[in-house]
């Protein structure tokens, strides 16, 4: 029996393809309007958010500019007033950028070398309170900073307490520096029992045969100031 040879449909004809391209429009017509509409919108919001990160790119770059003008004037002590007030152009020019985020670190720091504690301490308070992104890693550096903005001020429990929560979240060597800061905070405040308490955690971190010889000295006298304020 003779093999069928298979069959190839030829090309379309003109007629057609027309034809076939009518039926689908005829299909989309009723909702036609609304891809047009849906597509019109699309590219509404992509060219709105377009233009919107091309502006807030090109205020950053416009307040790191800014900032780099005002470093020269942070080192110089007889300049503060005026890199003072450079720093709070920036961050009123610049708001929602993170230059303008470390204007107010360095805002801050230049109060509190000249002992303008509270104000520093107020700046400090906005920048842990504002959250949002942190590229440069600076939250560590603002708590420390406003711990001892209020240590200048006397405040030593409040400082204690703001340094705790950093303390135990680091580790290595920035965990033995803060660990007695602390327990120096503890003494300041008054509270023994918890100074000894740090320098007794102080003496598992590390060997080192000077500090710990330190430390148990500081931990006897926390121990023997509890024992007094139990007596009283």
């Amino acid at each position: 029996m003779p093999r069928k040879k298979p069959q190839f449909r030829g090309a379309r004809e003109p007629e057609e393809l027309i034809g076939a391209a009518q039926q689908a429009l005829n299909y989309l017509a009723p909702y036609l309007r609304w891809l047009i509409l849906g597509a019109t919108a699309l590219g509404a919001v992509l060219l709105i958010w377009a233009g919107y990160s091309y502006f807030q790119h090109r205020q950053e770059v416009q307040a790191q500019a800014a900032l780099q003008k005002v470093r020269p004037e942070l080192n110089r002590p007889d300049q503060a007033e005026a890199a003072l007030k450079s720093l709070t152009a920036v961050v009123q020019q610049y708001p929602s950028t993170q230059a303008a985020r470390m204007a107010l670190a360095f805002k801050a720091h230049l109060l509190y070398q000249t002992r303008k504690y509270a104000e520093a301490a107020k700046i400090y308070e906005e920048l842990r309170a504002s959250g949002g992104k942190d590229p440069y890693a600076w939250g560590p550096f603002v708590t420390e900073s406003l711990a001892y903005c209020y240590e200048a001020e006397g405040q030593y429990a409040k400082a204690a307490q703001t340094l705790k929560p950093l303390v135990d979240q680091s580790l290595g060597s920035y965990q033995t520096m803060l660990l007695t800061h602390l327990a120096l905070l503890y003494d300041k405040a008054g509270e023994h029992k918890l100074a000894a308490d740090s320098w007794q955690r102080l003496m598992t971190l590390t060997h080192d045969p000077a500090l710990v010889s330190y430390w148990k000295e500081r931990l006897a006298e926390d121990k023997a100031g509890t024992k007094d304020t139990g007596k009283n």
